[in-house]
């Protein structure tokens, strides 16, 4: 619970969440509908909250608009590719008018520039963060990647200098902003959310011993979600284990490359592995609601992360489905009963050790209830935007380090 003094703090305060993205993507315009309710909510209609999302003027569409958002697509004269260059810099003096309205600004970190700077040091800023910058760029190669690395080397330490404060949506990522930053600066770690109330409740189907449904959902299988860790420890339990023991199938639901499509057939895993493409709604829930275990991210220490706060075992927390994962998240603690951790390596995942986890997890009496609670007090948005709303509030007039 929060006192009054702190509401009669933040009613003071018009708040605008900025987010340059210049793509329209569906889940990540989703996940900021429920984060910019959930913050109205947490500012109990006093003070004003906007959600600016900036794109090209070339994305705009006439989809119907999410609760919540506000949409400034831009442009500049000239082809694609000069738009590209130059939008990150000119983006800012387009902003100007819309963002002199506000007293503060919490934005999602974007392209940095000597205009991003200016308007930190002229306006109360706090940068949000999802990645290591840097690392990200320099797992790409090309001209682009290497523009992005050189702006953030040149200008993201005074900018992060400047801001109030710095949030990071792991530990890991908010102590790398501060390493960036050089310097000592207000901070705080707030992980993604969920609104549990529109995640169905769908718990796991009780577990026998005898088959072990496994469920590894995601839009397309990066390098870093380890679909080929699963794949291997699959192929390896087939040898040694055979159709004695317990039965093992996988439920993929997502798009595959013809790589990995190409990997299951030679691996010989065709009658343990179902590719369902892509599910949604009553078909994604009775997939899901028919499988004893679902599947996180398994490797993301391929691209240097040994924290993550992904949405999707978010998810299966409120829907009741116990998960395997390869990294540390800060809102699910070691003793939690339906989270199981692989090591963060290139071995094969050892499929003795999920039939274990999942046999460990009947012998906890209303598992899937408690997922459940849990998902309601620990990681909705509404929590999570109080946490937002009394940082800000606390750090407002926190004076910049000047450089």
């Amino acid at each position: 619970m929060y006192s009054s003094n702190f509401y009669n703090e933040v009613e003071k305060l018009n708040l605008c969440h900025l987010n340059i993205i210049w793509t329209k993507d569906a889940g990540v315009l989703k996940k900021l509908s429920h984060q910019v309710q959930a913050l109205r909510s947490a500012q109990s209609g006093l003070g004003r909250v906007e959600c600016l999302v900036v794109i090209r003027r070339d994305e705009q569409t006439l989809s119907k608009p999410l609760p919540g958002i506000s949409t400034l697509p831009i442009t500049v004269p000239g082809p694609s590719i000069v738009q590209e260059a130059l939008l990150p810099f000119l983006v800012w003096s387009k902003l100007k008018k819309r963002l002199n309205s506000f007293d503060v600004i919490v934005t999602r970190w974007t392209i940095p520039s000597p205009f991003f700077l200016k308007v930190v040091r002229k306006k109360p800023v706090f940068t949000e963060h999802h990645t290591k910058e840097l690392e990200e760029a320099s797992l790409v190669r090309g001209l682009k990647p290497f523009v992005r690395t050189l702006l953030e080397k040149t200008y993201a330490p005074t900018i992060l200098r400047n801001a109030r404060g710095i949030i990071g949506v792991t530990d890991e990522i908010r102590r790398y902003e501060l390493g960036r930053a050089g310097l000592e600066r207000p901070s705080i770690t707030l992980s993604n959310g969920i609104s549990p109330e529109e995640v169905p409740f769908t718990p796991s189907s009780p577990f026998k011993g005898g088959a072990l449904n496994l469920v590894f959902v995601s839009s397309h299988f990066a390098p870093w979600h380890g679909l080929d860790r699963l794949l291997e420890g699959m192929v390896l339990y087939l040898k040694t284990r055979g159709s004695l023991n317990c039965r093992v199938r996988l439920h993929l639901i997502g798009r595959l490359t013809s790589k990995q499509i190409r990997t299951i057939r030679h691996s010989r895993l065709n009658s343990n592995v179902v590719t369902h493409g892509y599910l949604f709604k009553k078909d994604l829930d009775k997939v899901l609601g028919s499988c004893h275990l679902a599947i996180g991210s398994l490797a993301l220490h391929r691209i240097g992360m040994a924290e993550a706060c992904a949405l999707k075992v978010r998810e299966y927390t409120a829907r009741g489905l116990p998960f395997v994962i390869g990294y540390d998240d800060p809102d699910l603690p070691d003793h939690l009963p339906w989270v199981y951790r692989v090591p963060p390596n290139e071995s094969p995942i050892e499929i003795d050790q999920l039939i274990s986890f999942a046999k460990s997890t009947t012998e906890f009496p209303f598992l899937a209830k408690k997922m459940r609670t849990y998902a309601e007090k620990k990681l909705s948005w509404d929590v999570k935007m109080r946490q937002l709303l009394e940082f800000v509030s606390r750090h407002f007039h926190t004076s910049p380090r000047l450089s």
